[in-house]
């Protein structure tokens, strides 16, 4: 993005959350020149006024709701936050409009973030803009370039073979009469197998929740005669069987004097848009749920020790450790959360010292035994005593091996076994997990370490984030270091890290 200054609109009822992001903005040295409303009322009133690059709207405001604003500013990009945490929240403010949500956290790190989701949101509402003077321009070069098709054939192809984006074009009978190189990838069809056919024949497109045949764009423009779009749950499926998210434009072809002779279809593959979406639904679903089961069990143990004044002492003792434990999960989760966030956002530090490799890595495992002896797993530790100090961050250390057992004590059935050991090879420290778990599928090795992703298990999907081993490969890349991952399903997994060490430069260091 080009460096500019973007005026913001911050509309915020808490005075609190007002002073954190005017703290954040003189911090950070934003470009940003603000206004301040702290009800709808007020952000109404501003907005008749003036014109902003980026509105930042708090769900809850005193006299209304965010989407009493969202409804009048369609036009400029805005980020809806809320500390509800609740999905469906924020999924109707962004099908109301807004660009990008955010969760809102007692400790209001969630503005760290904020830098980043404007620039985004911005960069979003451009291309945007951008796409669609695109499509117009596409459908205006069509239409003007009908009558004259066989002489501007030669030119057409190239700029069409050219583009990232699939094209067909049809005839007035429905068939096809153009097909560009990234229609023929995602179709599977050659254009010269393909033209002369009918659309229905080659462009195949479903709904992806229902798996039933979805009406196309063109089949809509057929009956609109105007401009028509597909719906966020098409999938087009290929000659070969495989499914594209796809998000599709249709326009009518006219000739001058304003008959309809074809239709132009632009779409294109929004997979990964698709796949974001649904790992932030998952996520959020995930975090509500591991959040309410702890907490529940909180309260549950708290009020029969209220209710009950004469439980005995060992009841008690045996509560309070239950009370404990849910803390302690509450706090990980919350920790994970939080140094998810800094990855997120790039606020990451690694604080370099000497590291006692042995002892961080035993620590990080004892810590997690007493988890394991609760499903019966046997934990075995075989790290090597005289193992090198080396430069490297303690706790960041500490919580890579945390994260790997933890994951690997979720996904071991009872009776299981973990064995964590660590030794030197080659001036590198080589550090493995192994478990007899459950095992990971094939297709998902290369996407588990990505952020909010959990492996989808049919009847015996286990609860998560999808943090922990996002955390860990971010940790292992910030040392400089590689992970790498071996599984087999029903016979478990083994992840290994290795992390380089240089016992000169560790030597140097003040002890």
């Amino acid at each position: 993005m080009e460096n500019k200054r973007y005026k913001i609109l911050l509309v915020e009822d808490d005075r609190l959350d007002q002073m954190a992001f005017k703290r954040l903005v003189k911090d950070e040295n934003l470009p940003y020149d603000y206004t301040i409303a702290g009800s709808v009322t007020q952000a109404k009133h501003i907005l008749n006024a003036e014109k902003f690059d980026i509105i930042f709207i708090d769900y809850l405001l005193g006299d209304g709701t965010a989407f009493d604003i969202l409804d009048s500013i369609a036009a400029t990009p805005s980020v809806f936050a809320t500390g509800t945490g609740s999905e469906e929240l924020a999924v109707k403010a962004m099908k109301a409009g807004a660009s990008d949500y955010l969760i809102k956290d007692p400790a209001r790190n969630y503005l760290k973030v904020l830098p980043e989701v404007v620039e985004n949101a911005i960069r979003h509402k451009k291309a945007e803009e951008e796409l669609k003077k695109y499509q117009e321009k596409l459908v205006e070069l069509v239409n003007e370039r009908t009558e004259e098709l066989a002489e501007e054939k030669e030119l057409l192809a190239v700029t069409l073979s050219s583009m990232a984006d699939a094209v067909v074009a049809v005839d007035a009978d429905n068939r096809i009469m153009l097909l560009n190189k990234a229609a023929e990838q995602i179709t599977g069809w050659q254009f010269r197998e393909a033209k002369g056919r009918p659309v229905d024949e080659v462009i195949k497109i479903c709904n992806e929740q229902t798996r039933q045949p979805a009406e196309s764009p063109i089949d809509r423009v057929l009956e609109s005669r105007k401009l028509e779009t597909g719906t966020e749950h098409d999938i087009l499926i290929s000659r070969l069987g495989r499914e594209y998210p796809v998000s599709a434009t249709a326009a009518p072809i006219r000739k001058n004097d304003g008959n309809m002779t074809g239709i132009v279809m632009v779409f294109r593959d929004v997979s990964q848009q698709r796949e974001i979406d649904r790992m932030k639904s998952d996520f959020i679903s995930s975090v509500s749920h591991e959040l309410r089961t702890p907490l529940t069990s909180i309260k549950a143990y708290a009020e029969t020790m209220l209710c009950d004044k004469n439980m005995s002492d060992q009841t008690k003792y045996e509560f309070l450790q239950i009370i404990n434990e849910e803390s302690d999960r509450l706090t990980n989760l919350i920790n994970g959360i939080l140094e998810i966030s800094k990855i997120e956002s790039g606020t990451i530090e690694i604080v370099r010292a000497r590291v006692k490799a042995a002892d961080v890595l035993k620590r990080g495992a004892e810590e997690l035994r007493h988890v394991a002896e609760k499903k019966h797993i046997t934990l075995k530790c075989d790290i090597e005593n005289n193992l090198p100090e080396f430069l490297g961050d303690e706790n960041k250390i500490r919580s890579m091996i945390t994260n790997l057992v933890t994951n690997a004590i979720k996904f071991t059935p009872e009776n299981g076994a973990i064995t964590v050991s660590a030794k030197m090879c080659n001036d590198e420290l080589v550090v493995k997990v192994s478990d007899t778990g459950m095992g990971i599928p094939k297709d998902d090795l290369n996407k588990i370490f990505g952020r909010f992703y959990r492996v989808h298990r049919p009847g015996k999907q286990i609860q998560g984030t999808g943090l922990g081993l996002a955390i860990v490969r971010e940790i292992v890349l910030r040392h400089d270091g590689r992970i790498d991952v071996e599984s087999e399903i029903d016979k478990g997994s083994s992840f290994t890290v290795y992390l380089p060490v240089s016992p000169q430069t560790a030597s140097a260091l003040p002890k």
